[in-house]
């Protein structure tokens, strides 16, 4: 069993935007290729620091990889010479899970990244007789909601979820399932989702974060409890500051502090590149990224939105072999901008994510090469997100 985390522990499940997605062969290809290569150099070194002056092999082949040749001795072989894993992003949809130092379960988003992530939490709960779990919502587009009702933890009667988010997202987790309002409508044919609140044992919490001061706190039948959005959201030791972001849809970011760490999560916000500055799209956009400036300042951790390149935002260039349309609007920002944002805020670590499902992975490849030589240059760490990553303040 892994150690508890001394601040925050942040486990990146699903980092992939808009859709989930799988390598397509040609993208299969290109990775196998990769590995092989990169296996087939280190063989050949070691074959060559066993053969002597006239170029022959001084040893046997089982010699050479220490045992007979099977399947054993050759993944022996292979992790002696060191052959290095390729890199992969990741195909799963939004999902982010904290663990705190004062035994907290924290997510961020319930994309298609949360079916692991609830099976990786069910065995590290084992046999508790009571367990709590702490749900962050940012907006309620499916690629971060879809996969709530896949996940084990709503099946068991042991669990309690509480849902911290804004009104749109609780009405998307609600509208077919009915965990709050106990209300689903078996007769709409376009449900996404055969289940609802009574085959789901678990018990459920909902607060809606909002600005009590502009939008009232009338009763809603979802809702149990009201959090205004200026005010942190504390869960043991750990303060959570919501702040919105631009999107078309509602949308909040998350600002986390524990122990005097800081991770920042700001998933869908656009930086608008558009003519007119009086624009109010324009207006609400610029303000909103200074806000995330403000709340990301000094931060241990961002993990940002950066889903297209700037060409490729302003139709310049194709993104998935088609040219498109500008991708103004859309609510994703270009990775030039959350680069000149780190900078800006003095961020430690960046990790740029929502990646585009239509972008290759060789393109990552070569994004991932520009930002680490960048980093090099700047003294701070950026890159794009890959999902499996673990990060320990």
């Amino acid at each position: 069993m892994a150690q508890s985390p001394k601040n925050l522990r942040i486990h990146f499940y699903g980092v992939q935007g808009s859709g989930a997605v799988f390598p397509i062969k040609e993208e299969r290809d290109d990775i196998r290729l990769h590995s092989d290569l990169d296996l087939l150099k280190k063989v050949f070194e070691r074959i060559e620091a066993e053969t002597d002056e006239t170029g022959a092999l001084n040893c046997s082949v089982e010699d050479l990889i220490g045992g007979p040749l099977n399947s054993e001795s050759l993944r022996q072989f292979r992790d002696q010479v060191g052959a290095t894993e390729p890199t992969i992003y990741g195909g799963w949809t939004s999902c982010f899970r904290i663990e705190t130092s004062d035994g907290h379960d924290i997510i961020i988003d319930c994309g298609s990244g949360f079916r692991l992530c609830a099976q990786d939490l069910s065995q590290k709960w084992g046999d508790k007789p009571e367990r709590t779990l702490h749900i962050l919502g940012t907006h309620a587009h499916f690629d971060h909601t879809e996969g709530f009702d896949q996940s084990n933890v709503c099946f068991d009667p042991r669990n309690h979820i509480h849902f911290y988010a804004n009104r749109s997202y609780l009405t998307s987790i609600d509208r077919h399932l009915g965990i709050f309002s106990h209300q689903a409508d078996r007769s709409d044919e376009g449900r996404p989702t055969p289940l609802n609140y009574e085959m789901m044992p678990a018990s459920f919490e909902s607060t809606e974060i909002r600005d009590i001061a502009a939008d009232g706190d009338e009763p809603n039948p979802m809702v149990t409890q009201y959090h205004d959005l200026s005010k942190p959201i504390k869960i043991g030791k750990t303060t959570i500051q919501p702040f919105s972001v631009f999107h078309p849809d509602p949308c909040l970011a998350y600002r986390i502090e524990h122990n005097g760490k800081v991770f920042v999560f700001c998933t869908d916000h656009e930086l608008r590149h558009g003519d007119n500055p009086d624009f109010p799209l324009q207006v609400e956009s610029i303000e909103s990224e200074k806000r995330l400036i403000e709340q990301a300042r000094g931060a241990d951790v961002l993990y940002r939105d950066g889903q297209f390149l700037k060409a490729e935002y302003l139709a310049e260039k194709p993104l998935g072999g088609a040219m498109g349309v500008p991708r103004k609007d859309w609510g994703h920002s270009c990775i030039e901008d959350v680069v000149d944002m780190a900078i800006e805020a003095g961020v430690k670590r960046t990790y740029i994510g929502h990646h585009d499902p239509s972008r290759k992975w060789s393109e990552m490849i070569k994004i991932d090469a520009d930002l680490a030589e960048q980093s090099k240059n700047l003294g701070q760490h950026i890159e794009l997100a890959k999902a499996e990553t673990i990060i320990d303040l």
